[in-house]
């Protein structure tokens, strides 16, 4: 696990595609808890308080699909946590991604706009062009930078943050990211897709100042594409 920026109030890693962001009832491994073992070690090495060292505070900021990689913010306090997460509810957080797509979209860059519901399990997204009853819409700007035979790498930047919202929208155009199965890509790599969260900009939520943050993608994928 790779860490990006840390201070007082924040805690920002690369999570590994495979991880969930947060800790929940499910058995598989988490960053959260990852991150918590190592936040948990620096205090009981570093911090003079007898009261985080019993209690530690740490939480997941916001959420990245378990099968992507990348940018991952995390509080260390819930003053920290209240503050992170209205910046993203109301949108002001710029994030980037990259993607690799089975097949190249028609365009070189475009807006793409839908509405979005979840499928009776709750597991998918179900996109579609018009507006139907509990759906959101959801949009993002999509460009190409480089094509492989097939395959097209993109830079994605969302304007909403809906539930598997880039995955989704880029299936329903006919072009699934790789290894994305749940949503017709080919597979490659258990537990992962192509889908890497690789800048990010936010004000810090105590000091106000512009953090911006930067993430590269790994060897497996240079190793890829």
């Amino acid at each position: 696990m790779q860490i990006l920026f840390e201070d007082y109030y924040l805690l920002v890693i690369d999570k590994p595609a495979g991880l969930s962001s947060e800790s929940g009832k499910e058995r598989h491994p988490s960053a959260e808890r990852e991150a918590l073992f190592y936040f948990t070690a620096q205090l009981q090495e570093r911090s003079s308080s007898k009261r985080l060292k019993v209690t530690p505070y740490l939480r997941v900021a916001h959420r990245l699909d378990r099968a992507a990689s990348g940018i991952l913010v995390m509080a260390k306090t819930k003053a920290a946590l209240v503050g992170l997460m209205e910046q993203f509810e109301k949108g002001s957080v710029e994030k980037t991604y990259w993607a690799v797509t089975e097949t190249c979209p028609p365009k070189e860059a475009d807006t793409l706009t839908h509405w979005l519901t979840k499928d009776p399990q709750g597991r998918k997204a179900v996109v579609s062009e018009k507006e139907s009853r509990g759906s959101q819409q959801c949009r993002l700007d999509y460009k190409v930078l480089e094509k492989r035979g097939k395959s097209c790498l993109l830079e994605i930047k969302p304007h909403t943050g809906r539930f598997h919202q880039i995955r989704a929208q880029l299936a329903f155009i006919g072009h699934p990211i790789k290894g994305d199965v749940l949503y017709g890509g080919s597979p490659w790599r258990e537990h992962q897709i192509m889908l890497h969260a690789r800048h990010l900009q936010c004000k810090h939520p105590k000091t106000g100042a512009a953090i911006e943050v930067d993430c590269p993608p790994g060897e497996a994928w240079r190793a890829t594409f």
